[in-house]
């Protein structure tokens, strides 16, 4: 974005970068140096005092030591402080500031006048012998620091490989100001080959420092540390030296940046101005909210022309390097920064930094995490190599607060603000193009406690969100309405959602149950209902169940839920489209479907019946994973008590003449007066009961089990029924004709059968057992004629055998007695099979009622048995892999019966092998 205005209309560079064309050349910075130049045959930048100074900032540790320099070596009554330690990592100035004492004490005249010319109050001496030593680029190689000394200062005493005493150095020296600089002493210190001279080497060093304590020995000793041998820094904290430790003095590296950088300011008040300009948008933004606006004012014209935000974000960057780190590193990096800014903006923000453009310096910070900024830039390159507007200055200001702090550490919304606003552009905007164009966009970019940091490692989540942004919400709703039908109500074909967006759906008018699901809320959903069944001129209106959400908040308005539906939209459509996603990607979209179920689950419910004064509501129980179909089922089906009362005023209401079974059930299922049937056989058990009860007469059933019900079949109230003798019991005749060898009687009969048919027929010892109705064999518990009873007949007496009990006769025809739980196997033939345990279970939970009680389990599991199989009996062979077949049964007794839950939980956890089929079946009471 630019500007108005730019810094070369507030202020000039340094000479020192500046080129012939008055351009900025950084070519022309010195932006490293070394004491060992000092002593080169050829001329360096580093003789040259004036030029030294020259680039050279007077900070407050600076002036510190140069002030303590001098005292100590004009011999003042009052200070004998010599020893001063200077620590710091690699490039944080060390070398420069002994660089600059070296020039002052060793060229006094040029010295005092850059003190004088600063205003620094601070005499030096006329005269001091002084020896700088970088400790790795000695004149020769040297064991002994004494001797190295000794050499460079040109005292002859100190280099026959004695180390001096500290008196020796005191009279050596007699009374000659010196000044001694050591630089790398730690790493020369602990190189191998000198081993040998530790001991002597530390104790020189102790000696040197302790002689620089004395009130009678005019000497300065400088050691530059890097705090990476516990053995020198014992020694030298031994005489309690002043130390500066220049890691930590990060405003004094900003103020020798700028001095080397920015020659002068010419024009002080635009400055002024231009930083009150930018503390105002900051101020009228409620997205950037400052601690004090005052102060970030004021820094803005002290770091003038780079943003204080950006300045103290890249010295924090370049100070975790551990090559050409620090203000050294940073140095060349900013001038080139603000080449790049001179003629373009009025302040250089965070993203005004061309990070591409320099990703070989940033490399040196954190490698692999440029590495993976450089591939999500080009993806948001455009073809023709530009971007939209703030998308690349956001790329790298994520990546600069990224470096170093991978996937820990990122930026927040106030700093992408920042370091992208200037006057009149639109936070809101900026902060848009973030999230719209960058974050999902840019593959590494994760969201990390309110920040958002570049990683390694993909973001599955971010590609899930960006494209979540291009599903319509009508997609998502319809994604949640095939939820509900196919994983709620576990795909059964009769259940419908209550207007369906994107779908045209027919809703059978039938008979059958149909279960009609809302997403919306309503207070009052009668008029809903009735635009489905009598607004659309249905006449099966009795045959609808509505279901909807159980609060007053719907789920096709609830922005969590919408939101979630479309990240699931978008999780199944990358898999459909992307060939290769990231790593994890599977188990994001899992957890986003699962919330999105659990959000849509907690929604429901309540089921509405109805009724004749309109809709009637239950709640429906929908916790854990219950299945909300058979849970729906439950709700809905009808009171025994109720139904069998509908059912007898129904009939009773059609007076005399009675009502054919057909017309009561379409009554039935299309006035919603009555109650609603899950299944035609709930109305004929109703009638059945009613018939035994002596309630109704069914056809020319009357006080007895209904034998058949056919549409014609008519249904009489017992008032309309004439009295009549109280039947007598059907007792079955015992036919004691002779049998045949095998115990098998034959009779002739001469009915239709053809004049003299022998028939085989079962018997009772050596009798046939005859129909009271007709005489005819009984075929078990039933006959051709109609005639057929059970275990209630039998103990109402309405059925006997002359000389036989109740229950031989229950045993005799292997009707189970009806004084227990009704056992009966499930299913009635064959198994159930699934060709996995997850399918099995998925089966089991569909097909059993949550009502059911199981009394016997039998389960046979067989298999091919893979590596791993093996391993769990024992055997390791890996040849034996998928060589191996398993067949085994379980059959499970429980003392007391097991619920559908307690069924499903012991298959999931049977331990079987990867691969294996399953046959089931089942003993089990209905409870119906």
């Amino acid at each position: 974005m630019m500007t108005e205005r730019v810094i070369a209309e507030y202020a000039s560079p340094s000479e020192e970068i500046r080129g012939e064309d008055e351009t900025i050349d950084p070519a022309g910075l010195l932006d490293e140096v070394s004491l060992y130049n000092l002593y080169d045959d050829r001329e360096s930048p580093e003789q040259d005092a004036e030029r030294i100074l020259d680039i050279t900032y007077p900070t407050e540790t600076l002036t510190t030591i140069i002030h303590n320099t001098a005292r100590k070596l004009r011999s003042d009554a009052d200070f004998d402080e010599g020893g001063q330690i200077i620590g710091g990592g690699y490039g944080s100035g060390k070398s420069h500031i002994e660089l600059v004492v070296y020039h002052l004490f060793n060229s006094p005249d040029i010295g005092q006048r850059w003190l004088d010319q600063r205003g620094l109050d601070i005499d030096l001496p006329q005269e001091t012998q002084t020896a700088a030593l970088q400790m790795f680029n000695l004149d020769r190689d040297y064991d002994r620091l004494s001797v190295a000394v000794g050499d460079y200062l040109g005292i002859d005493e100190w280099t026959d490989g004695r180390a001096p005493t500290v008196h020796q150095i005191r009279d050596t020296l007699d009374e000659t100001p010196t000044l001694v600089l050591i630089d790398e002493f730690e790493r020369w210190f602990g190189m191998s080959n000198r081993s040998e001279y530790r001991d002597d080497n530390l104790a020189f060093l102790q000696n040197l420092l302790e002689a620089a304590g004395r009130d009678d020995t005019p000497l300065s000793v400088f050691v530059s540390l890097l705090y990476e041998n516990e053995s020198v820094q014992a020694i030298t904290q031994r005489t309690n030296p002043f130390t500066h430790d220049l890691s930590s003095r990060r405003d004094e590296k900003i103020e020798f940046i700028l001095h080397r950088l920015i020659g002068t300011v010419d024009d002080s008040a635009g400055v002024a101005a231009l930083a009150k300009e930018y503390t105002d948008v900051y101020r009228q933004n409620d997205q950037i909210q400052l601690e004090d606006y005052q102060r970030m004012q004021d820094r803005i014209k002290r770091y003038y022309p780079f943003h204080p935000v950006m300045l103290t974000l890249l010295m924090e960057k370049y100070s975790e390097q551990r090559i050409s780190s620090d203000a050294r590193g940073l140095l060349r990096f900013l001038a080139e920064i603000l080449r790049d800014n001179y003629e373009r903006v009025d302040l250089i923000l965070t993203g005004d930094i061309d990070v591409f453009g320099y990703t070989d310096r940033f490399q040196y910070i954190d490698a692999p995490l440029v590495g993976k900024y450089i591939n999500d830039y080009h993806r948001l390159q455009h073809s023709d190599g530009t971007f939209g507007e703030f998308t690349e200055e956001l790329l790298n200001i994520v990546l600069l607060h990224s470096l170093a702090r991978a996937g820990e550490e990122g930026a927040n919304k106030r700093q992408m603000l920042m370091g992208t606003m200037r006057k009149g552009a639109n936070a809101h905007r900026i902060y848009q193009t973030f999230s719209e164009a960058v974050y999902g966009h840019a593959w590494h970019i994760h969201r990390i406690n309110g920040e958002f940091a570049f990683d390694v490692d993909e973001n599955p989540a971010a590609r899930i969100e960006k494209k979540s942004q291009d599903i319509h919400k009508h997609d998502a709703i319809h994604r949640v309405e095939s939820l509900i039908r196919d994983d709620l109500f576990a795909g059964h074909n009769n259940v419908y959602i209550l207007d369906p967006v994107n779908t045209e759906q027919d809703i059978p008018d039938n008979k059958a149950l149909k279960i009609i699901v809302s997403l919306g809320a309503s207070r009052d959903y009668d008029e809903a209902f009735e635009d489905l069944t009598t607004g659309q001129q249905r006449e099966y209106n009795n045959s609808l169940v509505l279901v909807t959400p159980g609060k007053r908040s719907g789920v096709d308005t609830n922005t969590g839920i919408i939101e979630l539906a479309r990240k699931v939209v978008a999780g199944e459509c990358l898999i459909r489209e992307e060939n290769v996603l990231p790593e994890g990607f599977d188990s994001i979209n899992d957890q986003n479907y699962q919330n999105l179920r659990d959000r849509v689950r907690d929604k429901y419910g309540t089921v509405h019946t109805s009724t004749d004064r309109g809709l009637f509501p239950q709640d429906l129980p929908t916790g854990g994973n219950t299945d909300f179909y058979a849970a729906t089922i439950e709700v809905v089906k009808p009171d025994s008590s109720q139904l069998r009362s509908e059912v007898k005023k129904a009939v009773k209401e059609a007076g005399p003449a009675g009502i054919q079974y057909e017309y009561l059930k379409n009554d039935f299922y299309r006035n919603t007066a009555y109650t609603t049937l899950t299944s035609e056989d709930e109305l004929r058990d109703a009638i059945d009961s009613l018939c035994r009860d002596g309630v109704l007469k069914v056809g020319t059933y009357f006080e007895e089990r209904v034998g058949s019900l056919g549409s014609d079949t008519n249904l009489a109230h017992e008032q309309y029924v004439e009295d009549e003798e109280e039947d007598e019991p059907n007792t079955i005749s015992i036919d004691t004709r002779q049998t045949t060898d095998e115990g098998t009687a034959q009779t002739k009969t001469g009915d239709s059968r053809g004049e003299g048919a022998t028939t085989t027929t079962s018997t009772f010892g050596s009798a046939i057992l005859e129909c009271p109705k007709c005489g005819d064999e009984l075929q078990g518990t039933t006959c051709d004629c109609g005639f057929e009873f059970d275990a209630t007949d039998v103990r109402e007496g309405k059925v006997s055998i002359k000389g036989m009990s109740a229950d031989d006769l229950l045993s005799e025809f292997g009707i189970e007695h009806d004084d227990g739980p009704r056992i009966q196997p499930h299913p009635v033939m064959g198994t159930i099979d699934a060709d996995n345990k997850p399918d099995l279970i998925d089966t089991l939970e569909r097909d059993i009622g949550i009502e059911w009680e199981i009394h016997e389990v039998t389960i046979r599991v067989r298999g091919t048995l893979t590596t791993d199989d093996l391993s769990a009996y024992g055997i390791t062979a890996g040849a034996l892999d998928q060589r191996v077949s398993l067949d085994e049964t379980f059959v499970v007794d429980p003392a007391e019966p097991m619920s559908r839950q307690a069924l499903l939980s012991l298959v999931w956890d049977l331990d079987v092998p990867e691969r294996a089929s399953f046959d089931v079946s089942l003993k089990v009471d209905k409870n119906d």
